[in-house]
């Protein structure tokens, strides 16, 4: 059961302008890379606000986190769904330290314009 999707607390949220077609790289997560214990005191006070942007490269070893609390790009605004159009992928450009992949969201399926973008926040 998820309860995720009613749209309870969620932020703004993406849509996009036009299709977008099954397999397709969408957008990259980007931010400030941290190290994981800045990112858990920075997550302590996250948690009061009531928001967080953290995302932990945990590919190999959890080392890095990504913040885009302050930097970022529009991926800063993808809300979570436990049916999402988005599937989350590391990749390695210009770098093969596997303690820091880039963070690639992919279309899972066909779509359309106008469609709010979701990706699994837990991914499941």
């Amino acid at each position: 059961v998820c309860d995720w999707d009613t749209g309870v607390g969620q932020g703004w949220g993406v849509r996009t302008l036009q299709r977008i077609r099954k397999n397709s790289f969408v957008m990259e997560y980007v931010g400030e890379i941290i190290t994981s214990e800045e990112a858990e005191r920075r997550g302590q006070v996250y948690d009061r606000q009531g928001a967080t942007y953290l995302f932990d490269l945990d590919y190999v070893e959890d080392v890095y986190t990504v913040d885009a609390a302050h930097y970022g790009n529009i991926s800063h605004f993808v809300n979570h769904s436990c049916d999402p159009n988005l599937q989350v992928y590391n990749v390695f450009i210009e770098n093969l330290d596997q303690r820091l992949p880039r963070i690639a969201l992919f279309a899972t399926r066909p779509i359309r314009a106008g469609e709010e973008l979701t990706f699994d926040y837990n991914m499941h």
